[in-house]
């Protein structure tokens, strides 16, 4: 119980960690699922992985949305917006056009 009491607080610390640990998760699902998808179906061929971790920024904002507007607690939730806005940026400004590629 102690978990999910922590989980339902109201502090800019969870916000950042949780900011900080949900996208890797999310983009190693996305990474796999579109690796398969290369390989054996031979559609988006032209998906390059660096994209795919701008998608697992993205299910910040669900979880963001989350702690906003079900469970109203605005502190973790604008630290989980900062954060994704800030890592977003960090994108763009140095992932854009390169080439990474994690091998699964």
């Amino acid at each position: 119980m102690q978990i999910k009491d922590w989980l339902h607080s109201d502090r800019y610390s969870l916000g950042i960690i949780l900011g900080l640990i949900i996208p890797v998760p999310a983009c190693l699902i996305f990474i796999a699922i579109v690796s398969l998808i290369q390989k054996y179906l031979h559609v988006f061929e032209r998906v390059r992985q660096t994209d795919l971790l701008l998608l697992g920024l993205a299910v910040n904002l669900v979880v963001m949305r989350y702690y906003l507007v079900k469970l109203k607690l605005e502190k973790t939730g604008k630290a989980l917006l900062v954060l994704t806005v800030v890592m977003i940026g960090l994108f763009f400004i140095f992932l854009k056009n390169s080439n990474l590629a994690f091998h699964f």
